[in-house]
């Protein structure tokens, strides 16, 4: 096999394997209903953050949940009463984890557009022959699977 071919055979590689990561993390588990609201007793405001695709809104919404806990948490210390701070019935490590699985879905997204555009480039300079090689690897994988 060709130097050049075989850094191609390793780049595809690299491809493929990162286009089975993205996958596996698409999968995501919701803690929250999704719904956010800035106010707790509106429901006709709230924002799916589950399709939201701005990352800055999602750290903005975050920001208010951490002031919205420090400030309870400093007020029920002073008045010395227990209290666990929930937003819309979800605690904040839920929202945390909620708003983190969006940024990576979003970040996904990017990720896969760029590794398409990585794929595009290595078709145009592989070789008809490492082409074959890698179509034949690929029809043995498929028939050990059967």
């Amino acid at each position: 096999m060709k130097k050049t071919d075989k850094k191609i055979k390793e780049l595809f590689d690299l491809v493929q394997e990162k286009k089975l990561a993205i996958e596996k993390a698409e999968r995501p588990c919701w803690n929250t209903g999704g719904g956010f609201s800035y106010s707790a007793n509106s429901a006709h405001d709230r924002v799916n953050i589950q399709t939201l695709n701005d990352s800055r809104k999602i750290v903005e919404m975050y920001a208010f949940l951490i002031d919205r806990e420090e400030k309870l948490e400093k007020a029920s210390k002073k008045l010395g009463v227990d209290y666990t701070f929930t937003w819309l019935g979800f605690t904040i490590d839920e929202w945390e984890s909620d708003f983190q699985t969006r940024i990576n879905q979003i970040t996904i997204q990017e990720k896969r557009k760029e590794l398409k555009e990585f794929e595009a480039r290595l078709n145009i300079v592989i070789s008809p022959e490492l082409k074959a090689q890698m179509e034949i690897d690929a029809i043995g994988l498929g028939l050990e699977k059967i």
